[in-house]
């Protein structure tokens, strides 16, 4: 079981205060647990993030956007910015969606 210290340092790498949107003690004990490092947690945690942000769109009216998109693409970029930081790849599978760039290739 993770401590409450350590379920405290990830609520501040993943920018979490409090657990408003779902981000338990609860839920942040079991990544710590399932996982090996710090890093590992919140490359999870980020990825999960990304899960979430998935369905947002970007918005544009009356003159005023918002690029919720963008969202999704930078906690993809956190998970991988963790996971590097703490030598491990990015995960091929998750317990969360991941959404990617489709990439088509002429020939």
């Amino acid at each position: 079981m993770a401590t409450e210290d350590q379920v405290l340092e990830l609520r501040d790498l993943i920018n979490e205060t409090d657990d408003t949107d779902g981000w338990t003690d609860e839920k942040l004990s079991a990544i710590i647990d399932a996982t090996d490092s710090m890093n590992s947690a919140a490359s999870r945690a980020w990825y999960l993030k990304a899960g979430q942000y998935a369905s947002l769109v970007d918005v544009t009216e009356s003159g005023s956007s918002r690029k919720l998109g963008d969202l999704r693409k930078n906690a993809v970029e956190m998970g991988a910015l963790y996971a590097a930081a703490d030598g491990t790849p990015e995960p091929t599978t998750t317990d969360a969606p991941v959404v990617r760039r489709i990439r088509r290739t002429v020939g």
